[in-house]
């Protein structure tokens, strides 16, 4: 084939992918943005901030419980980025029932802050089919990713909006190592005597560094592996029990991005010990395959 021929050919290609990805996946500006300019002190996020994440709320039937155990991050209208291991285990009488969008205060059936703004009411939505990674390892915690979809597509508000996904060579090209990182939740919490509770009743959010691999191999007995990121740390600052399957996110060019989803660590802010993150970007082939 002449060299021109084959320029063409992969420039076919790329616009095919490029249309298909489009199709699938919201573009930068309508994902990845949020519209508060409020400042809140602290560690509890605005009413309307980080839009994307989302609770998996699960159902024992045997205690008729619900059971907030994991989170997620809505990457589409009808898709939820999330933990292979928040899926391990489910049986019919523990099941994830289903998604809630929307959510800030967890014991508040209306949603209002301190400056009496008000969000629209949480939006529960049933799940159409869950995928895990094929080569998750439920010892080793490698391939940590999978993906829900929603029974029906969702509206778009300030309160509730998908991430973006680093598909751009921009985005992609991020050194994860040293970036400022933002990971959200209702996980548990540390009190000043080192005791925890279990589940935060507001959405939380840490800023968290990125840790290199290699220090983070360090810091485990198991290797870190290419496809893991590490963030973290420093003491009381972490993701913990409860905020699994949720994302670290970074902004590029004022556009948040998910480059991780929260998977596993020795205990919850020891300095020197960072969190283990499933790295996106090592798996944007995968998900893409998966958007239906």
């Amino acid at each position: 084939m002449h060299a021109w021929a084959s320029y063409l050919l992969l420039v076919l290609v790329h616009v095919v992918y490029s249309e298909e990805v489009t199709n699938k996946l919201p573009a930068p500006g309508k994902c990845g943005t949020m519209v508060t300019d409020r400042i809140y002190g602290g560690n509890r996020t605005n009413i309307d901030a980080y839009p994307w994440t989302v609770n998996l709320i699960f159902r024992e039937s045997r205690r008729d419980a619900d059971l907030f155990h994991c989170g997620g991050s809505l990457i589409s209208e009808n898709y939820v980025l999330t933990a292979a291991h928040c899926l391990d285990g489910l049986t019919d009488d523990y099941r994830l029932d289903r998604i809630r969008l929307g959510e800030w205060d967890l014991l508040s059936e209306q949603d209002c802050d301190s400056e009496s703004i008000c969000s629209d009411p949480p939006l529960d939505v049933g799940i159409e089919s869950m995928v895990s990674h094929e080569g998750f390892d439920k010892l080793t915690l490698v391939n940590d990713v999978a993906l829900i979809k929603l029974n029906h597509s969702v509206n778009f508000t300030e309160f509730v909006s998908p991430v973006c996904l680093p598909l751009s060579e921009t985005a992609k090209a991020l050194d994860t190592d040293d970036t400022r990182f933002i990971a959200v939740g209702w996980g548990n919490t540390e009190h000043k005597n080192g005791t925890y509770e279990y589940g935060s009743r507001y959405k939380l959010f840490v800023p968290l560094k990125g840790v290199s691999n290699v220090i983070c191999d360090g810091a485990y007995d198991e290797d870190i592996i290419s496809s893991q990121l590490c963030a973290g740390a420093e003491k009381g600052k972490d993701t913990c029990q409860g905020d699994s399957g949720g994302g670290l996110v970074a902004a590029v060019d004022g556009v948040y991005y998910a480059y991780g989803i929260v998977s596993w660590g020795y205990g919850c802010g020891r300095q020197g010990v960072p969190g283990v993150y499933t790295r996106v970007t090592s798996f944007m082939d995968w998900i893409l395959k998966h958007l239906t």
